[in-house]
């Protein structure tokens, strides 16, 4: 049973119903909206008998997300008696939309079956998605586990350009399908789940996930990284209140206001670009004196007429009441400090591995990456890390799937020795 896409007349006649309501609330221009559509079908699949799981389109029904304060999206309302019951805003997995109807309604998922695989793959983006497909190609019982869709931080990207095949560019969350539907096609399976846990010296290996405990005689690590918070106070708090980190995403919500983005890099020049075309003003803070991002980026920057930079500044607090207004910045050579006025904050300062279920495990490097040379080997035997998540001196798509390919190769080896 697939979502229900819902216009403002159908809504309220669910909303009359007896039954439970979740809303997903979104828009096509939306790219974590997408990121989140596996999981959701699959919510719908699982939830459809309990619930009436639906999906409304706020640029269709732009009165209706008013009425309803809809400010950030994907938010994800759960109905009950014809009122708001509970939301959430932007779930980082389906694990985390399993729980929050678990909390409200107190509908929860079976568990599934244990089962031992030739080679567990913990990631969906394009490292986890390769090594899969040549896992499955070569003849290898394999599953993908994936907190949320395919395509990782990749899905999030409305344009890439540098990925060999595709002449006029790709979205990452076309490409991010395609490699799924490109793996699952030669037998490759894909579980939408949260892991919890890992053992990784046990043989089979064990990976506890919120829908039970799957084993591998083989692992491949393809977690990737995340956006790096700044560190402020409440800044978590006011994720969805001011506080953004996908310019991609959110950017549409600030349309002739002011933001702030903060970073200095290739990310964060793209992501000042992308709203200088929509914003009214977009200031730029970076801690050094000149942008980090390569040379393409500078000269549109710098001769954007509603694009300012605050050169050696960083955010010592964010200034805000129901929602963020402001920021106090501070230099970094002085010490002295100012507060400019804004509407929204867009945080590009780089990324964090996705290691901390592996510590203790497996060996990481000073900044939390997974050390593994390019044969994508880990301190563990049958442990393989590859893409972002590994240390390495370039991280992109084209690397990433590098990565997938070798890992592979190398856990064939490890399995025929295991055989020998």
């Amino acid at each position: 049973m697939a979502a229900i896409q819902m216009n403002k007349e159908m809504f309220d006649w669910a909303l009359a119903g007896d039954k439970p309501v979740l809303v997903d609330y979104w828009a096509p221009w939306c790219t974590y909206c997408r990121k989140i559509t596996d999981a959701y079908e699959q919510i719908a699949q699982e939830y459809g008998e309990d619930i009436i799981v639906a999906k409304i389109n706020i640029d269709d029904e732009e009165q209706l997300a008013i009425e309803q304060q809809i400010e950030l999206i994907p938010t994800l309302i759960i109905y009950k008696n014809g009122r708001a019951e509970a939301s959430v805003v932007a779930p980082e997995s389906k694990a985390a939309i399993d729980a929050f109807i678990a909390d409200t309604l107190g509908v929860r998922e079976e568990k599934r079956d244990e089962k031992v695989y030739d080679m567990v793959v913990i990631g969906g983006g394009p490292a986890g998605y390769t090594a899969a497909l040549y896992a499955a190609r070569s003849g290898l019982e394999t599953i993908v586990l994936e907190r949320l869709s395919a395509g990782g931080q990749m899905a999030l990207t409305h344009q890439i350009d540098n990925y060999p095949g595709f002449e006029e560019g790709v979205d990452g969350y076309t490409l991010g399908q395609k490699m799924r539907t490109q793996a699952e096609r030669f037998g490759a399976k894909t579980e939408i789940a949260e892991v919890l846990s890992v053992d990784l010296a046990a043989m089979p290996k064990a990976i506890t996930t919120n829908l039970g405990t799957i084993y591998g005689r083989t692992v491949v690590i393809a977690t990737g990284a995340n956006p790096r918070e700044l560190g402020v106070e409440q800044e978590r708090e006011m994720i969805g209140r001011g506080v953004n980190y996908c310019a991609a995403c959110d950017g549409m919500f600030y349309k002739g206001k002011t933001v702030v983005v903060v970073g200095g890099g290739n990310s964060a020049a793209a992501d000042a670009a992308l709203l200088s075309r929509i914003a009214e003003k977009v200031i730029v803070v970076h801690r050094r004196d000149t942008l980090r991002a390569t040379k393409v980026y500078h000269q549109p920057l710098m001769e954007a007429k509603n694009v300012e930079f605050r050169w050696n500044r960083t955010v010592d607090a964010l200034l805000y009441g129901d929602k963020l207004y402001g920021l106090r910045l501070r230099d970094v050579h002085t010490g002295e400090t100012e507060e400019i006025a804004c509407d929204g904050l867009f945080i590009s300062v780089g990324r964090q591995p996705a290691t901390k279920l592996f510590e203790g495990q497996i060996t990481l490097d000073g900044a939390g990456y997974i050390m593994a040379d390019e044969t994508t080997r880990t301190n563990i035997p049958g442990v393989f890390a590859a893409g972002d998540v590994r240390t390495k001196a370039l991280r992109q798509v084209v690397t990433a799937v590098a990565d997938g390919a070798a890992a592979v190769h190398h856990a064939e080896e490890y399995l025929a020795g295991m055989k020998a």
